[in-house]
């Protein structure tokens, strides 16, 4: 006890990131790494699949607005520790069931207990590390997100060579041991008191909603985060296999490198902007070209039929520009009045988390008007149904483009946009920023 009493704080993010790090197995892995076993395993239909992913993530992106209050009323510890029990659950239902009903409530609960585990870090390193939050986030982010890349080809490889219900039940037994870990480091850590006049109100979204700046910042990461994770959970390896011809292994493979890109491009990017001198703009800049560049060939790819590894690469380059949490939430930070910033954040969770739900759901929409061919043991969707998705995602990857293109340079919080004028006009006298 004396070890843990020592290192209480960093044993708790530790076993903190890992149960994030689990629940990016959980959030990657299903459907996308194996929605051709989920498929054939219970004879489901394309959306029957992705409703898996779909349960997920309504609920998980749910839970970010009230988690975001119950953090700034409870502390992220305590959140997490009430988190990762559902989460251990839901996690041990979905590898357990036969039944469709169950299988979603599993999905259910695991999205619900997962919900907790980002913002009580990002809260907990706001507490711990004052000055060096962004790169602690980044870091964590960075670590918790080594879960999609374990989700794609080594998760993969694990289900072809013991099945898919002995790899459910591995990962969950994980989860139970990194819990129990989580609860001995939360036995020791002093927590803070509980903050009683935090309130569960709509009234604390008010503020941020009547800020016209945030609605870019929200919509600019929702959808740019929605259009990647959706290709990374969804339908990136099946297309990868179906239409470019690459096999199983090998797109796993692809789609785990992907996680790596995104990861350690989140760590990139919050280093840029420190050299920069705390400017986020032009990181807003470069994601906003590059998803509409990267939907754009895709299209472009699947109308003209040409079939090679090209898309692969474009997937690494989706991926280089996805993790925007070192760069959001500095802006978000820094545009709001810090009692509003928790629930900002949480806010701009649940946007990103709701679209990845609703893209799913989209994708298989799309997908179930197009029949599919029997091939072996898959079923294989043509041309024109990934033509018809992608079309649709540039639509939106267009307005990621758009948004960020509005998005104001803050310059680490110099001149915050909270505050409703602007001593820059051009006649001396403040005029307010829109």
């Amino acid at each position: 006890m004396g070890f843990l009493t020592k290192y209480r704080v960093p044993l708790l993010f530790v076993f903190g990131t890992v149960l994030y790090f689990c629940a990016n197995i959980q959030r990657v892995a299903i459907p996308g790494a194996v929605f051709d076993e989920l498929q054939m395993k219970w004879s489901l239909s394309a959306s029957q699949v992705t409703s898996f992913g779909a349960c997920f993530m309504y609920v998980y992106a749910v839970f970010q607005l009230f988690v975001g209050l119950f953090s700034d009323r409870y502390g992220g510890a305590r959140v997490m520790a009430a988190g990762g029990l559902v989460f251990v659950l839901g996690s041990f239902l979905f590898a357990l069931s036969d039944n469709y009903y169950l299988l979603c409530f599993g999905r259910l609960l695991t999205g619900l207990g997962a919900s907790a585990f980002y913002l009580g870090l990002v809260a907990e390193a706001i507490r711990y590390f004052k000055r060096n939050y962004a790169i602690v986030i980044s870091i964590i982010v960075m670590t918790g997100y080594a879960g999609g890349i374990v989700a794609n080809a080594p998760f993969s490889f694990a289900v072809r060579m013991s099945g898919l219900r002995a790899v459910l039940t591995g990962v969950a037994v994980f989860t139970l041991a990194a819990y129990l870990f989580y609860l001995a480091a939360f036995r020791e850590v002093r927590k803070p008191p509980v903050c009683r006049d935090v309130f569960f109100s709509p009234k604390k979204f008010l503020p941020i909603m009547k800020n016209r700046h945030n609605w870019h910042v929200f919509c600019f990461s929702a959808f740019n985060w929605g259009l990647y994770y959706s290709v990374q959970t969804v339908i990136g390896k099946k297309f990868l296999e179906d239409y470019c011809g690459i096999s199983a292994g090998t797109a796993a493979v692809v789609l785990s490198v992907t996680s790596v890109i995104s990861s350690v491009a989140g760590f990139v990017y919050a280093m840029g902007s420190r050299k920069l001198g705390d400017r986020r703009r032009p990181f807003c800049l470069l994601t906003g070209f590059m998803t509409f560049s990267v939907f754009l060939l895709l299209v472009l790819l699947t109308a003209l039929d040409i079939r090679n590894g090209i898309p692969a690469l474009l997937l690494f380059c989706l991926a280089s520009t996805a993790s925007l949490s070192s760069i959001v939430i500095p802006i978000i930070k820094e545009t709001n009045d810090s009692q509003n910033t928790g629930t900002a954040v949480a806010f701009s969770n649940f946007m990103a988390y709701i679209l990845v739900a609703i893209f799913g759901n989209l994708i298989g929409g799309v997908l179930n008007l197009f029949a599919p061919e029997h091939v072996g043991n898959r079923l294989v969707y043509s041309r024109e149904a990934y033509l018809a998705v992608f079309g649709i995602m540039l639509f939106f990857a267009a307005g990621v483009l758009w948004w960020a293109l509005h998005i104001r340079e803050t310059g680490g919080g110099k001149a915050p946009l909270s505050e409703p004028r602007d001593p820059a006009g051009a006649d001396g006298t403040p005029r307010k920023v829109r």
